[in-house]
C-alpha cells in the first residue's frame, strides 16, 4: 500500500475515533483533543504515559494533513501499525477499557467508599450515643 493510501486510512481511522470521543464527551468537534485534555488531567490513569503521547502525535499528524496542502501527498510517516493503533484504541473506548474510563471507574468507586464510610460513621455515632444513653438510663 502506498503512502497516500496509508495516509487516507489513517485520516479515516482518526476521524472515526474523533467522532466517538465527541459523542463520549458531548462536544461538537475536537473529540480527541478533549480526550487528551481529560487524560492529561487524570494523573493516575492506567497506561496514561503510553497513550497520551501517541494521541498527541496522531492529532498533530492529522492536523498537518488538514492544514498543510502538500503534506498529505508527501508525508510517509504513517505505517500500518499507526492505523491499527487508532482502530484498537477506538475499540478499547467502545469496550470501556481505555485509560480514562478505567480512571473514572476507580474514582467513582473511591467516592462511593468514602460516602459509605461517612454514612457508616454517622450511623455508628448515633448508635454509640444511643448505647451511652441506654447505659445511663439503666444505671439510674
Amino acid at each position: 500500500m502506498g503512502k497516500k493510501k496509508y495516509n487516507e486510512k489513517f485520516v479515516e481511522a482518526f476521524v472515526e475515533l474523533d467522532k466517538l470521543c465527541c459523542e463520549k464527551f458531548g462536544v461538537q468537534m475536537g473529540g480527541v483533543t478533549e480526550y487528551i485534555t481529560r487524560l492529561n488531567n487524570a494523573k493516575y490513569a492506567p497506561n496514561r504515559d503510553e497513550v497520551l503521547p501517541v494521541l498527541v502525535k496522531y492529532r498533530n499528524l492529522r492536523n498537518k494533513f488538514a492544514h498543510e496542502p502538500e503534506a498529505f501527498k508527501k508525508t510517509d510517516a504513517v505505517v500500518k501499525n499507526d492505523i491499527k493503533w487508532l482502530v484498537d484504541f477506538k475499540k478499547s473506548i467502545n469496550k470501556k477499557k481505555d485509560p480514562l474510563t478505567a480512571y473514572l471507574r476507580k474514582a467513582r468507586r473511591l467516592v462511593r467508599r468514602r460516602n459509605f464510610a461517612k454514612v457508616l460513621l454517622a450511623v455508628l455515632g448515633v448508635a454509640a450515643v444511643a448505647v451511652i444513653i441506654g447505659v445511663f438510663v439503666l444505671s439510674l
